[in-house]
């Protein structure tokens, strides 16, 4: 029998959770009782995900963006039904945001790295002394970039104030738009991360630098697809992509 415990121990241990100061709880926020025999693979942990999980007959969600952050001060409103229903439904949660963002493996910004076939991948966008993306090289044009990232789904909302033949890329999934700063200090050519901020256009004209926000939720799906295959393996359990996608 597959249980809970024994995929926490070996998720903790997979993606070194705690090798990144975070403000999310990474690891295993809410238990359940008995076997794991199928778990659900989801950016964020709401209400239609779990409802969605629990339809699909899962009784384990591995996220990315969990519900507990800077330690849980009060179970009331969204957060009490939330956790009453996973509770209630015997459906386990286990997150990992930041560690799943930045591992060498399955991580978010790699495996965007490896959709674009960079090569040279370096470790890229600091956040407490600790390489959150990555960036690479490549020899390609910004509109190839464009094609092959919406041919993925993703969005492709973009400042084209650098060069149209790319050599550099650096990449940070999610709400990365404040490294646009390192992406330039390293003579990138493009920056990729996923939703916009204002300042972001003027600094990014003034600097020549090329920017494309792809979508919050689209560049951070591929860390929990990165999974499935492994813990499908590792425990012999079924597993099922959760898509409830976000406008931003």
């Amino acid at each position: 029998m597959t249980t809970i415990k024994q995929i926490a121990e070996f998720l903790n241990k997979e993606l070194n959770i705690n090798n990144i100061e975070d403000s999310s709880c990474n690891g295993l926020q809410v238990e359940n009782e008995g076997e794991i025999t199928k778990i659900g693979f989801a950016v964020d942990a709401c209400q239609e995900t779990f409802e969605k999980a629990f339809k699909a007959k899962c009784n384990l969600l591995v996220v990315h963006h969990g519900l507990i952050w800077d330690s849980l001060k009060h179970l009331k409103g969204s957060t009490y039904h939330n956790i009453k229903y996973l509770i209630t439904n015997n459906l386990a949660l286990y997150a990992s945001h930041l560690p799943l963002d930045l591992h060498e493996k399955y991580g978010n910004n790699v495996q965007l790295a490896n959709l674009l076939q960079l090569k040279d991948l370096r470790a890229f966008g600091f956040y407490h002394d600790k390489a959150i993306g990555f960036s690479g090289s490549t020899d390609t044009t910004l509109e190839k970039i464009k094609k092959k990232l919406q041919n993925q789904g993703m969005k492709t909302l973009s400042l084209d104030f650098g060069p149209k033949e790319i050599k550099k890329v650096a990449i940070i999934s999610g709400g990365g738009a404040k490294e646009v700063y390192q992406a330039v200090a390293i003579g990138a050519d493009l920056y990729i991360t996923g939703e916009p901020l204002h300042f972001v256009h003027h600094f990014a004209k003034e600097n020549n630098i090329n920017v494309i926000f792809s979508g919050h939720y689209e560049t951070e799906v591929w860390g929990v697809k990165a999974l499935m295959p492994l813990l499908q393996e590792k425990f012999k359990v079924k597993v099922e992509f959760i898509d409830v996608p976000t406008i931003v």
